[in-house]
């Protein structure tokens, strides 16, 4: 897909970091130095050049520098993303570069390894450059030669600490490479102000350094390095960039999953060499699967940690909270790495179970942290739909493995989880009482009594948890009558047209809320069967359809009026929520509302990819489309239910729908 402006790609692997590529083949928003919430914005430094024609295959090589140097770029970069690749189509002279870190289904250790591949075609003399951000501090940053099965340049820090994030190395190179390790890229210019050196790209100057092994940055000089290295192409030819950051700093103590592999960024960089890893993924380019690839893009914001502990940031840069669940959050992000990684997604739903006090789930695992859990995001407020969610997270992790032993393990605690909700049920109606705001994902939003929203989680999970213990053998008598109980009071809540978003005795709100149903579609995707009437579930996704899916030309609106009209009581109400318009898209396609589905998905992908492909926000100004809310949101891969109902109703994005 097409680059907009203000938007990179990033390439990188899961837990790994990332480096964000633009449509000029320039790069910025590094964070594979243990430092995902703090990016390293203003790079200096990279470059890729034809030595044969002098011309710098980027369309602005010198774009962090004070003083613009004059020097030859193509006639035109093309850049298509489709994550985790960018391809460059270069013209005059032309060559296209692929960008790329390896994806291998099933295979962790291949999907997790810090490095990212330059595939050239073409014919010339390349040279690719890179600097050396070893250490958080410019002093005792040294570039090494390396020769071997590949051959480059490595860069450390000899004066880097353990609880420096940036303590590691970078390694640059190829089969064969040749290498230039005293590159000094930043000098002051002839005027004033501060220049990038790029004389340095003439392959005789190159040529001509000899035998140095190493160059450090000198004792007080304030300098900054790169490596440098070049090879012929005729044809094809791989590059290498790899890292390896095994520091301990004081916000990730825990250590990298590739560390288990190897000892240091060369090895790395060997490894997918002999191995010539790809990306293994449906390559096909309808809108969905570029959807779907694209909105991957966040499981670079993410930590593998060495024991094999995976966590997502709900936004890396705002709230720093992992692994946050409600309203198809890790809940949704969880859906896609089922398909992946079963084992990963088992161990992590059942690690956050680990942390579940007298039945209450928590919110997340922590701020920045996977072991210190917030207890709903507006603490001391006790949030009603973080149970329901891990009870269906469990039971769908389940379905999709058949790990029966799996289910068993957390029975338990599904049971403390239930009947936690139970008491939370002061009216006895069936279904925990909302009491304002603060209580429920929708945490900006009051609600009172019984929720629609609340209510269809609490009844799908009830169901998920009644058919469990059947599984198991355990008796569910006593909860019998509480599922009747909700399910008279989530009829209740119906209007002849849906379900109106709660009502507290005399009081009530008759909007109509896009997730008001988003337990039944849980029951749906988990093949346990509607709670409530097959026909007012359809008549529902209708009204959320005609309702909430014409008000705004953007999206799939949270909530609005009886008329249509939005709803701008509250933010979130005004806005939609991507994660939950996908999941309703799905939904629809389960029921068999395919083209109205697909209609409502393609729009809300349309708004991201025109806008923020790979920043996706937690919530999309109605209005406008803008982005509104928290950025590179955790919730991004829900777009793969759309994949998902699509492929269980036996219908390819190709057929006539």
């Amino acid at each position: 897909m097409e680059f907009p402006n203000s938007c990179g790609v990033p390439i990188g692997s899961i837990g790994t970091g990332k480096i964000d590529f633009f449509k000029g083949l320039t790069i910025g928003n590094i964070t594979i130095l243990n430092n995902w919430s703090r990016p390293l914005k203003t790079v200096r430094g990279f470059h890729i050049v034809d030595l044969s024609t002098r011309t710098f295959l980027q369309l602005d090589p010198a774009k962090s520098s004070e003083v613009k140097p004059t020097v030859r770029t193509p006639k035109e970069v093309r850049a298509d993303a489709f994550f985790p690749e960018v391809e460059y189509k270069i013209k005059d002279p032309d060559f296209t570069i692929k960008v790329y870190s390896p994806f291998v289904p099933g295979d962790l250790k291949d999907s997790s390894l810090p490095v990212i591949v330059f595939e050239v075609r073409g014919n010339g003399v390349i040279a690719i450059s890179f600097p050396n951000i070893t250490g958080s501090r410019r002093w005792g940053r040294v570039n090494y030669r390396v020769r071997g099965k590949v051959s480059g340049v490595l860069m450390k820090n000899l004066r880097a600490l353990q609880s420096d994030p940036a303590y590691g190395e970078v390694f640059l190179g190829c089969e064969g490479c040749n290498s230039f390790i005293s590159y000094r890229h930043w000098v002051p210019a002839s005027t004033e102000g501060m220049i990038e050196d790029l004389g340095v790209f003439d392959l005789e100057r190159l040529q001509n350094e000899g035998e140095i092994e190493k160059y450090r940055i000198e004792p007080y000089a304030r300098e900054e390095i790169s490596g440098v290295v070049w090879k012929e192409v005729r044809g094809e030819e791989k590059f290498y960039l790899s890292w390896y950051f095994n520091g301990r700093p004081h916000h990730y103590p825990y250590g990298h999953y590739y560390e288990n592999w190897f000892g240091g960024a060369v090895e790395v960089a060997e490894y997918v060499h002999a191995k010539g890893l790809r990306v293994e993924l449906d390559d096909s380019r309808d809108w969905l699967n570029e959807a779907f690839r694209n909105s991957l893009y966040v499981i670079t914001h993410s930590w593998l940690t060495k024991d094999g502990r995976l966590a997502i940031y709900e936004d890396p840069e705002i709230s720093l909270l992992m692994n946050t669940i409600g309203s198809m959050t890790w809940d949704g992000a969880s859906f896609t790495l089922l398909e992946f990684f079963p084992e990963l997604v088992k161990r992590m739903d059942e690690y956050m179970g680990e942390f579940i006090r007298g039945g209450e789930v928590p919110h997340d695992l922590g701020e920045e942290s996977i072991e210190d859990p917030i207890y709903g995001a507006s603490y001391p407020y006790a949030w009603n739909d973080l149970g329901p969610t891990w009870v269906l997270m469990v039971y769908r992790d389940y379905v999709f493995t058949g790990d029966m032993a799996f289910l068993k393990r957390n029975y338990g605690k599904m049971k403390a989880v239930i009947d936690w909700l139970i008491r939370r049920d002061e009216d006895n109606d069936g279904v925990p009482d909302s009491k304002g705001g603060f209580d429920n994902s929708y945490d900006g939003t009051y609600m009172y009594g019984a929720s629609s929203y609340v209510g269809s989680l609490f009844v799908c999970a009830l169901k998920a948890f009644i058919k469990a213990s059947e599984l198991l053998g355990y008796d569910y008598s006593g909860y019998v009558e509480v599922l009747r109980k909700a399910k008279e009071t989530m009829e209740s809540l119906w209007n002849g047209r849906y379900f109106i978003s709660w009502k507290h005795g005399e009081r009530r709100k008759d909007t109509c809320m896009n997730s008001q149903i988003l337990g039944e579609f849980w029951c749906d995707i988990l093949g346990l069967g509607n709670v409530i009437g097959e026909d007012k579930v359809v008549r529902a996704l209708k009204s959320i359809y005609e309702l909430n899916g014409k008000a705004s030309p953007y999206c799939l609106v949270n909530s609005v009026n009886p008329d249509g009209s939005i709803d701008t009581t509250t933010d979130q109400m005004m806005s939609s929520w991507p994660r939950v318009a996908f999941a309703v898209s799905a939904h629809m396609i389960l029921k068999g509302m395919v083209k109205e589905g697909l209609e409502i998905a393609e729009k809300e992908w349309k708004t991201i990819s025109a806008r923020y492909p790979w920043n996706q926000p937690s919530k999309i100004n109605a209005f406008n489309g803008e982005h509104f809310g928290l950025p590179y949101y955790i919730g991004s891969t829900s777009v793969y239910l759309v994949k998902y109902a699509l492929k269980k109703k036996g219908i390819n994005m190709t057929d006539n729908v």
